[in-house]
């Protein structure tokens, strides 16, 4: 014979289901459309500073997996756009400007640049990247 739970143990495994759904939702947004970088050095300066954290919007120009792949894309960073990419050779996430797009076969490169040509490493040291370099676009706070 079948005996119906106690109320308090119906409620604990609403309330896990709800925490586990929660916890997944916060993972793939993270992973997927949204997440922070902190701003190191004085590449963008006047408009970032040392320091301060930026939001990054992963969603702006397509799905990306971890990997760096993009699976779909919807959109394409344009001229001026501060965005967030992993500078070539390397994991390291940089905040640059898009100064130039050159249009080669099959895909275009971009020329990234920091606001404080001085101080800035960017594709004058690192060269051309690629749109799969692009992490996604940093969202303006001011």
């Amino acid at each position: 014979m079948w005996k119906r739970p106690p109320a308090s143990a119906k409620s604990f495994d609403s309330t896990l289901i709800t925490i586990v759904l929660v916890v997944i939702v916060a993972i793939l947004l993270r992973f997927f459309v949204a997440d922070a970088a902190i701003v190191q050095g004085k590449s963008m300066l006047p408009h970032y500073r040392n320091g301060e954290v930026v939001f990054i919007f992963k969603a702006a120009y397509g799905i990306r997996l971890p990997s760096g792949r993009y699976i779909v894309r919807w959109g394409r960073p344009v001229r001026g756009e501060v965005v967030a990419a992993l500078r070539p050779g390397t994991n390291e996430i940089v905040i640059k400007r898009i100064g130039e797009i050159r249009e080669q076969q099959p895909m275009p490169v971009y020329f990234l640049i920091g606001d404080n040509g001085i101080e800035s490493i960017d594709s004058r040291d690192f060269g051309l990247v690629t749109f799969d370099a692009f992490v996604g676009k940093v969202i303006p706070q001011r």
